[in-house]
């Protein structure tokens, strides 16, 4: 009987000292699960967090496209309405105010780029598939060569050509950056926000 005792009692003690190591085990590799489950969680935080600040600085790029957009379109048609009335065009503050306008949009469209949103229209109601900044520079171009024509005599026509154009890219551009600002803030059909009414 002593010695069946002595056999339970060695059994018992590596029992015991195998549920302990087995145990210290468990709970050593319970303890790396919830490490790297926590430094998990950490990245998915500032992987939020990078996602959240690359949201908000592409609709601050948006913004100030939206905004050089509508001031260059309206510098435009001052110069245009200028023109049409017979005043003369002073082509230095033409190139100064529509320059600097036309180098906020078109920096503004390159940041856009720089946040891996693309600057070429799929669907444009000029027809035209080319990278923004191109369209622009060229409307511009050839509003500056026909306000020389016409303060040296020529006729309204390819101005006021130029003028529609300019409405047209104008209105285009805005769609396209609308559609952006909607592609990262990521709203729900049916819902308006504030910048539609803008």
């Amino acid at each position: 009987m002593a010695d069946i005792t002595a056999v339970l009692g060695l059994v018992g003690g590596l029992g015991a000292a195998a549920i302990g190591a087995l145990g210290g085990s468990l709970l050593q590799r319970s303890k790396n699960r919830q490490d790297s489950a926590a430094i998990a969680m950490q990245r998915a935080d500032a992987a939020d967090e990078r996602r959240r600040l690359t949201n908000e600085l592409t609709l601050e790029i948006i913004t100030s496209a939206r905004t050089a957009n509508r001031a260059l379109l309206a510098s435009l048609e001052r110069f245009v309405q200028d023109a049409e009335a017979g005043r003369s065009v002073d082509t230095i503050r033409f190139d100064e105010q529509v320059g600097t306008l036309e180098a906020d949009l078109v920096g503004a469209l390159h940041r856009l780029a720089a946040c891996e949103t693309a600057i070429v229209p799929t669907e444009s109601l000029t027809g035209e598939h080319r990278p923004f900044a191109r369209v622009v520079a060229d409307m511009i171009a050839s509003t500056r060569k026909h306000l020389l024509e016409v303060t040296s005599g020529s006729s309204l026509d390819s101005l006021e050509t130029d003028l529609r154009l300019a409405r047209v890219t104008s209105t285009d551009l805005d769609t396209f950056l609308r559609a952006q600002t909607e592609v990262v803030v990521g709203r729900p059909l049916g819902f308006r926000l504030a910048i539609d009414e803008v």
